[in-house]
């Protein structure tokens, strides 16, 4: 009874100066936005429409028009926004390329560049995607891309289907190895507590935004996006370690069910998302390098922009490092060993709470990875991980639940098949795609691709 007892108030004394420090780490990056945006802008910087929308957190369509390998700014381009076949709103980018066009609302909207006012020697790199049709949410900046090419460079001629659909290969490749990071940490959470958390998502939107505090020139410490992606994933660790020593160690303790556990996780992500929302804002922003990249490298069928290239490879270096730690390292042998069976790992004297402690750790630091990865290529915003997390969700059980390769199988199957979709199907489709597929896997596979079945009887 006496070291019990004194092996519980050991335990007690690191836990809590541990949590202290945690607490203070994410207070510092959730507020750093908040406190270091207040002086971003002035009066004269915020014309009556800009003040309108930051007001009321309106929706708005944003885009960045650059041309030639030097991504040169292309200014005085008139872009029109419609709705039902009536003109809503119209915007011209200004010196940098860029432009943000408020809107009413919610909806369907078409979105066309007046390819009259494209400067001489500018055009579209394919003349039938002048009008774009996103759909637009009732608050936050959507995003469309509209690509040029400076003359000489085959201006107006349309890529083949060959070419199309090596390209969304290539794009679905790269996509699914950055949700195979995430769904990596979310089934090694799984495996060792037996716990799906569903605020999963958060802890890749907390990646992307401290990332995005550290480096941003307006508002932010402006530092490189290389220096302030590192502690982003290290902020995104210790929000890690915050939710098992602040959240569910004390729930377990106090034998709270895992049913119990999931909704609690739930409530999480809820109040986690609309904080961010207010710290954060609700206008989507974009990382001060690499925003902006023409498709520079040339793999024959398949041309991309060089950060995307780096961010597969970077991708699947850590992915493939990872599957050799969990193999090859005592850590990563407890880590199985306690997914495998706790009971036994225990009664060998592995110390489960701190594999715990280490495995919801390196969880957050690969969603922050996938965060960081996710801003690059697309923008940052307080409900990114939510937008992810089904897809996400679907890599973890297209693999089986609890394991770790087939949560990377899981997440560059996932990313192909619903890029590729986009080849027939509207792009805001690709989500049911990957959802539907994940359905027929498991109607054929139910335990998954690499899950073992189970006795239920």
């Amino acid at each position: 009874m006496s070291d019990r007892f004194t092996t519980q108030r050991t335990r007690v004394r690191w836990e809590r100066p541990a949590l202290l420090v945690l607490l203070g780490a994410i207070v510092f990056v959730v507020s750093g936005p908040l406190v270091a945006g207040a002086g971003a802008q002035t009066d004269d910087d915020v014309d009556a429409t800009d003040e309108e929308i930051v007001e009321t957190g309106g929706p708005r369509v944003v885009a960045t028009l650059t041309v030639g390998d030097d991504d040169e700014p292309v200014e005085g381009v008139v872009i029109t926004v419609g709705l039902d076949g009536t003109e809503v709103a119209e915007g011209v980018t200004d010196e940098e390329g860029s432009v943000a066009i408020p809107l009413p609302g919610a909806g369907q909207y078409e979105v066309t560049l007046d390819a009259t006012t494209l400067p001489d020697g500018v055009g579209l790199d394919d003349p039938d995607r002048a009008t774009l049709s996103p759909r637009v949410q009732e608050t936050g900046d959507r995003s469309v891309v509209f690509r040029l090419t400076a003359e000489g460079q085959a201006a107006g001629v349309s890529a083949t289907t060959l070419e199309r659909l090596a390209s969304l290969v290539a794009s679905g490749t790269r996509f699914g190895l950055v949700i195979a990071l995430a769904a990596v940490g979310l089934s090694l959470i799984f495996g060792t507590t037996g716990l799906t958390n569903f605020a999963h998502g958060e802890l890749i939107a907390f990646g992307a935004i401290a990332t995005w505090y550290l480096n941003s020139n307006t508002g932010g410490l402006g530092l490189h996006l290389f220096v302030a992606g590192i502690g982003g994933i290290v902020a995104a660790a210790l929000f890690g370690g915050f939710f098992e020593l602040g959240v569910y160690r004390p729930l377990r303790r106090r034998g709270m069910p895992i049913v119990s556990q999931m909704v609690v996780s739930i409530g999480l992500a809820l109040a986690f998302r609309y904080l961010f929302s207010i710290v954060f804002g609700s206008n989507a922003q974009q990382f001060s390098q690499f925003a902006a990249q023409a498709p520079t490298v040339d793999l024959g069928l398949v041309q991309l922009r060089p950060k995307d290239l780096v961010m597969a490879g970077m991708a699947l270096v850590v992915l493939v490092a990872f599957g050799l730690f969990l193999q090859r390292s005592r850590l990563g042998t407890a880590i199985r060993a306690v997914s495998d069976n706790k009971d036994l790992s225990i009664a060998s004297g592995i110390d489960d709470k701190k594999v715990t402690l280490m495995v919801w750790m390196t969880a957050g630091a690969l969603a922050g990875l996938s965060g960081v990865m996710l801003g690059s290529s697309e923008f940052i915003g307080w409900n990114m991980g939510q937008r992810v997390l089904l897809i996400t969700f679907a890599a973890v059980l297209l693999g089986g639940l609890g394991t770790t390769f087939g949560a990377m199988v899981g997440g560059l199957f996932v990313g192909i098949i619903s890029d590729v979709s986009t080849f027939w199907l509207d792009a805001d489709l690709k989500i049911i795609v990957a959802l539907a597929t994940l359905v027929v896997v498991l109607l054929m596979r139910p335990q998954g691709v690499f899950g073992v079945k189970a006795r239920t009887a």
